[in-house]
């Protein structure tokens, strides 16, 4: 949306061959193009596959962190540092949703534009989540509303659930050395 606002098409969104559903469906529902990276055997991105899925067409790369079915983390910062050789027009989206709990995101994510989060996998909630925006990173309302969350969305905010994901995210943050070691 926020290219189509620009006057630029759409472009395309490329992922990994492993990526949840949630994350190709949103694209295919959105009509716009999508790729797929192969992984290998072990389950990781192919990154010189990778870099052959790219090129200034490309608009999203979302990969996700860790995968739900095999627990593998993938290798974002270095598929980050292609994109932004290969496609530098590119957003670079990770879906973190199962990593929290074994990997610290402000190290592991520190790379990506967009991080997806969701409190139930990590103790919290279910029904609140978090997208983690990097400032200056081009984004527009899908859903008109109310004006919340710098006119990115509508609706009254989940106080209760926001505060609970935030404790939750606090205590993983804490005790994951000892709940998960070293992975």
């Amino acid at each position: 949306a926020a290219r189509r606002r620009a006057g630029l098409p759409d472009g395309v969104v490329v992922t990994s061959a492993i990526e949840h559903a949630a994350v190709r469906n949103a694209a295919a529902g959105a009509g716009v193009p999508l790729r797929e990276a192969p992984v290998g055997a072990d389950g990781v991105l192919d990154l010189d596959a990778l870099a052959g899925a790219l090129d200034p067409d490309v608009a999203l790369v979302s990969l996700m962190l860790v995968n739900n079915e095999v627990g593998t983390v993938q290798p974002l910062a270095a598929a980050a540092d292609l994109v932004r050789r290969r496609a530098p027009g590119a957003l670079v989206h990770t879906d973190a949703v199962q990593a929290l709990t074994w990997l610290d995101l402000r190290e592991e994510a520190a790379c990506a534009d967009l991080v997806s989060i969701s409190a139930h996998k990590f103790g919290g909630p279910q029904g609140v989540g978090a997208l983690v925006v990097r400032e200056g990173t081009p984004l527009v309302a899908v859903a008109e509303g109310g004006g919340q969350e710098r006119e990115r969305r509508g609706g009254t905010h989940n106080v209760a659930g926001i505060v609970g994901m935030a404790a939750a995210a606090v205590a993983t943050d804490r005790d994951r050395a000892t709940a998960a070691p070293a992975v």
